[in-house]
């Protein structure tokens, strides 16, 4: 049963969009509360040579919100819409206010939005031991699946002939090539977001593998600090390959011109993640020497696999 203090939290809670202006308290809370939760010794410093916060909010300002209480920013949540997929994270509360339906209120909102969006599924990435997380997000109809394996390796030098998003004369072309690919892994997938974003902040390089005017393959890839990806590493956001017999192939291809990105850009390790139903392309990431650092799990609404399949070669985690 909610205590008296829960009710009188939760009952003064406001839910807003995100300011530029929250920005600075938003990061602090996001690392206090992540480094908090994992037990870091300096909590403040978790993860300070990465940044989801500024990066998120300049891909899409409308889609982020905040939980404001006396005029204080104590959590945040950011939205993201990949066409007909929706996903949210990372949702984080100020410590001192766990438990007081702080996180509740603002996922309150976030399914408004998503159903104002009208997308086909939404999705999230969780602590898989975390009984509580999994209890939160129970209440709004999420459904754990498989776990998603946050992977990485050295980069090795490799030859590659994929081409960069930002050497394409007509971007928008690609753009609408793109769309293409991820439809046919999901009705609607759409993460030109995601592509627009690393480009226009300059926070690494997408990746494309044609075959004449198709698309076999992209790889969306933060890179280095200040970046999602952080210090010496290669973060390779989102990938697809287009569903066909040689669709292995052309996944090993886009592992090449990843490593091979790292390599350019003098970092040390490529980090991706995938989720564990997506059998065939895990099999190839360890077999490449991908591996596991951290696993989450992928919960669902509604209680569906979505593109998480067994014949889809694509790589990312939802964090």
């Amino acid at each position: 049963m909610s205590t008296p203090s829960q009710k009188t939290v939760a009952a003064e809670i406001l839910v807003r969009p995100m300011r530029e202006t929250d920005l600075v308290s938003v990061r602090r809370i996001f690392r206090v509360a992540f480094g908090t939760f994992i037990g870091v010794p300096n909590p403040e410093e978790f993860w300070a040579d990465r940044e989801y916060v500024f990066t998120r909010w300049r891909r899409d300002p409308g889609s982020a919100l905040v939980a404001e209480l006396n005029g204080a920013v104590v959590g945040s949540n950011f939205l993201t819409r990949w066409g007909s997929f929706g996903l949210f994270g990372p949702l984080t509360v100020r410590p001192d206010l766990w438990d007081q339906r702080v996180a509740q209120k603002l996922l309150d909102r976030t399914m408004e939005i998503f159903a104002e969006w009208g997308v086909r599924e939404t999705g999230l990435f969780t602590f898989a031991h975390s009984a509580k997380h999994l209890g939160l997000y129970y209440k709004f109809g999420y459904w754990p699946w498989f776990l998603t394996a946050i992977m990485s390796k050295p980069a090795s030098a490799q030859a590659t002939s994929v081409q960069k998003f930002s050497s394409m004369k007509n971007q928008d072309e690609a753009l609408s090539a793109c769309r293409r690919l991820t439809d046919s892994i999901y009705k609607g997938l759409d993460v030109t977001l995601e592509i627009r974003a690393v480009a226009d902040q300059n926070l690494g390089e997408t990746l494309l593998l044609w075959d004449g005017d198709v698309i076999d393959a992209l790889a969306v890839c933060h890179c280095g600090e200040g970046s999602e990806a952080g210090r010496d590493t290669c973060y390779v956001k989102f990938a697809a390959v287009r569903p066909a017999p040689n669709a292995g192939h052309a996944f090993e291809r886009l592992l090449d011109g990843c490593e091979a990105l790292a390599n350019e850009r003098g970092l040390a390790r490529v980090e991706v993640g995938t989720n564990l139903s997506r059998r065939e392309a895990y099999r190839r990431m360890l077999e490449r020497g991908f591996r596991t650092a951290i696993q989450g799990v992928a919960m669902h609404r509604p209680d569906s696999p979505g593109y998480n399949r067994p014949d889809v070669f694509a790589i990312d985690d939802w964090r």
